[in-house]
């Protein structure tokens, strides 16, 4: 029977090419050969599960083997974290959980640095100091059935709260150059705000929303500042309650997946639905958490009567308050993630600034009315 090599690549994503700094830990990927030209990928069903700045990946594949059996064995790499960390955060996987099981049998795996793993692989796949999964996998003539489960750390930088990466384009890698039956479900939890690709491939992406939220048709404002940095244009998508779907056949990607939760500030100053118009343009930077006190209430003081009724509202906006006054709701409206709900209460919602600056704020208020 054929031994031969495959390879489970964690292709490392950084998030300094959309920031100054950040904080780099691992990535996701999709079962690849390096050189198997018989077994096909007949389906995977891929569900991503934010879990805090973990991931947690759960994958369901069907193999198909046309021939004889085939003893494989199987690695899986991911690069160790990069950043201001210490050394026995880098000497370690950020990786949890790990698990494959092959029809109804658990694999047994060990670990490795690549350097110390006995594995010739090229230099473009894995580094040295890449952490290696290697394991024995048999795929008997028919169909194998295999899960595969783990966490990984996302990243997070001066733009992105949490940005996860998961590469899709090697699930062309198989036999058959693409995925049969392929399905994606993603649940990065409730009230979320974040960016997905806008295509895998040459055409646009049909996500749906399986539950309450809104997907962004339009390509964002921020679409050529991707663009050069070789990154797909992206999509935003409003999650109340529920996840977001994608379910195609004969799935051949050639981008990769990129979920991004943005930083407040950015989020709100970059993506709307009226791209062209922008009521809170440079006013965040004035109520951000990284300004203290005194000095957002001395600047409190020169905003607008306008600038100061939007900033006021903006936390019951976010909570889906429906407003009576229809300059505000027509306002609000042009964000992704407003979505009126009738039933909603006026309530503060500590998202884009916290309680002591809405008190400011409404402090501010007092006084003009007073005047």
């Amino acid at each position: 029977m054929a031994r031969i090599s495959f390879i489970i690549y964690f292709f490392f994503f950084c998030i300094s090419l959309y920031a100054n700094d950040g904080s780099f830990w691992a990535s996701g990927n999709t079962l690849f050969p390096l050189y198997e030209t018989s077994i096909q990928l007949k389906k995977e069903t891929l569900n991503l599960t934010k879990k805090d700045n973990w991931m947690q990946v759960d994958i369901y594949f069907e193999f198909y083997n046309p021939g004889n059996t085939k003893e494989l064995t199987v690695g899986f790499v991911t690069p160790p974290a990069m950043g201001d960390f210490a050394h026995e955060v880098k000497d370690h996987p950020q990786v949890r959980n790990f698990s494959v099981v092959v029809n109804a049998d658990t694999m047994q795996y060990n670990i490795s640095k690549t350097k110390k793993s006995g594995f010739k692989l090229a230099d473009k796949i894995i580094g040295n100091e890449d952490f290696i999964y290697y394991f024995n996998v048999s795929f008997p003539k028919g169909i194998t059935k295999i899960k595969h489960s783990y966490l990984y750390r996302g990243g997070e930088g001066m733009i992105a709260i949490h940005s996860f990466y998961y590469r899709l384009t090697t699930g062309t890698s198989w036999a058959n150059k693409e995925i049969e039956d392929f399905e994606l479900n993603i649940d990065m939890g409730e009230d979320v705000y974040f960016s997905v690709p806008y295509s895998f491939n040459k055409k646009r992406t049909e996500w749906k929303v399986i539950g309450t939220g809104h997907i962004n048709h339009k390509k964002p404002a921020y679409a050529e500042y991707y663009k050069s940095f070789d990154s797909p244009e992206l999509r935003m998508v409003y999650i109340r309650k529920g996840t977001l779907q994608y379910k195609t056949n004969h799935f051949k990607p050639s981008n990769d997946l990129n979920v991004t939760v943005y930083q407040p500030d950015y989020e709100l100053n970059a993506w709307t639905k009226n791209l062209k118009e922008n009521d809170f343009k440079d006013l965040l930077e004035y109520v951000m958490p990284w300004q203290d006190v005194d000095s957002i209430r001395a600047h409190s003081v020169n905003l607008t009567n306008r600038q100061l009724q939007l900033l006021i509202n903006l936390p019951y906006a976010r909570a889906g308050y429906d407003f009576k006054d229809v300059e505000l709701k027509k306002t609000f409206s042009k964000y992704l993630w407003y979505m009126p709900d009738t039933s909603m209460q006026r309530e503060f919602r500590e998202y884009y600034y916290k309680r002591e600056v809405f008190d400011i704020l409404l402090a501010e208020e007092k006084r003009r009315k007073k005047e």
